[in-house]
């Protein structure tokens, strides 16, 4: 008896030290690395930055037009929504493109690094010249799809028209930012997109409204400017590679024919992922109709409290993406022990930022949603949903952690898998019964929000504990 008590105790403090040895941050893996702790922080945080940037390319956008009325704000977040559908398939490029960068650096192979980016702003060209035909043909089709009442289906119309013909911009500046990130330089893409920002607040201040001489466009200046601010932007980038970064060189006089073989390999990593942006993107366009179907108002605040919520997603994306290009290059480099560390030590960083953003929002979620609106109604509506939804972002921050390290092994299929189910088994179902079958608030809804996110992060942590993210090949 003393002996299995002995030996159930000795297995408890193997299991406590398996445990422990996952926690080594700071120690290095091999002469001359740098600590794990401070090369995922110096990826991170430039990472996160540039997403809120990009997210706040969208929310300046509802911001300004809010002054223009309720319709206004619903039609143009709507049309929001359906180019982030849009830039789902964008995924199949660039997480395609992080990845093949990071394993090529990490190999030490930069020509086969720039060799992967050239293709990959081949076919961004020819996607969206799609997406730009597409848009131009059916973009009030598209947003009478969703519902919305006349004016909500105009301004939408109007904004998605004008966001298809300039989703060159958005699209170059997402692979060549990927790229960049691929090959460890987070901050240039950080920097580009925050002047980026500059640039479209003082167009669409000036192009909305009519000032500095300009005529007032109302919801089409704001589109106008973001297509604007973007061709800066994808300028910016383009030269900053022609130049050469690090290890990374965008080669103009080298030959831009298909490379099969190559293309091959990025649509292979990626296309899973763009079939998990589209099913996540996808929901959360259904997601609105059945906001749209209790009303505009309740509509207009769904979109409030998920681009304030977004924010607070940031720092969870940041360290996902991070996760995918440190994972990449350590697997690159033959040391999967030092990709988990790295993969632990985001998630637990993460998960310590993201409970002081929840608190913040919690807190201060008046104040938030009086950033978007002055409507008394749509603030009453938006406050209580926006404290709900804040509650779900824990458990979004790890599972987002350990999809970045899964897809930086290559393992984007389960990912897509993991999102589908629940999204569309557990969210859109559950949402569907506490929105339109019994009519209850907004804050009742984003209840799925939660169960959804815990499910997600279930069934990743049981994919990850089971390592074949190991000897996956890319």
């Amino acid at each position: 008896m003393t002996d299995q008590i002995i030996e159930k105790e000795a297995g408890g403090l193997r299991r406590v030290w398996a445990w422990r040895s996952t926690l080594k941050w700071r120690g290095q893996t091999a002469a001359g690395e740098e600590p794990i702790s401070s090369v995922v922080n110096r990826l991170v945080w430039p990472v996160v930055v540039e997403n809120l940037l990009q997210t706040l390319l969208g929310v300046v956008d509802l911001i300004f037009v809010g002054a223009l009325g309720a319709a206004a704000l619903a039609g143009v977040g709507a049309a929001l929504q359906v180019i982030w559908v849009i830039q789902s398939a964008f995924t199949a490029v660039t997480t395609g493109t992080t990845v093949l960068v990071a394993h090529s650096i990490g190999a030490g192979r930069p020509e086969e690094a720039n060799r992967a980016l050239k293709q990959s702003l081949l076919v961004g060209v020819i996607l969206s010249a799609l997406v730009g035909v597409g848009g131009s043909l059916f973009a009030e089709p598209i947003m009478a799809l969703l519902g919305g009442e006349p004016d909500v289906i105009a301004a939408g119309a109007t904004y998605f028209h004008i966001g298809s013909i300039t989703a060159l911009f958005m699209l170059g500046m997402f692979i060549a930012g990927a790229a960049l990130r691929g090959a460890g330089d987070s901050k240039t893409p950080m920097t580009v997109t925050l002047w980026t920002n500059v640039l479209n607040a003082g167009l669409a201040w000036a192009l909305i409204f009519g000032h500095l001489g300009l005529p007032a466009m109302g919801v089409a200046g704001s589109a106008w400017a973001t297509g604007i601010a973007r061709a800066v932007g994808l300028v910016a980038m383009l030269v900053i590679l022609v130049r050469g970064k690090g290890q990374l060189r965008l080669d103009l006089r080298g030959t831009w024919a298909p490379d099969m073989h190559l293309l091959n390999r990025t649509l292979r990593i990626g296309l899973p992922s763009m079939g998990e942006m589209t099913l996540m993107s996808g929901g959360m366009l259904l997601y609105g109709i059945f906001a749209m179907r209790l009303g505009t108002d309740v509509y207009a605040a769904q979109r409030i409290t998920l681009n304030a919520i977004s924010f607070a997603f940031m720092p969870a994306l940041g360290y996902g993406i991070a996760t995918t290009t440190l994972t990449g290059q350590s697997l690159g480099a033959k040391n999967p022990e030092r990709a988990q560390q790295t993969t632990w030590y985001a998630a637990w960083s993460c998960l310590a930022v993201i409970s002081v953003v929840v608190v913040a929002a919690v807190a201060f979620s008046p104040f938030i949603v009086r950033l978007f609106t002055e409507d008394e109604q749509l603030i009453a509506i938006s406050v209580d949903a926006l404290r709900i939804i804040a509650l779900a972002q824990p458990f979004q921050a790890i599972g987002q952690v350990l999809a970045g390290s899964l897809r930086g092994a290559g393992d984007t299929r389960f990912p897509m898998y993991a999102t589908a189910g629940s999204i569309w088994f557990v969210r859109l179902p559950l949402a569907w019964l506490l929105g339109p079958y019994f009519h209850l608030s907004l804050a009742f809804i984003y209840v799925s929000n939660i169960v959804d996110s815990i499910v997600r992060l279930w069934a990743l942590w049981l994919r990850y504990r089971q390592g074949k993210w190991r000897s996956m090949k890319v």
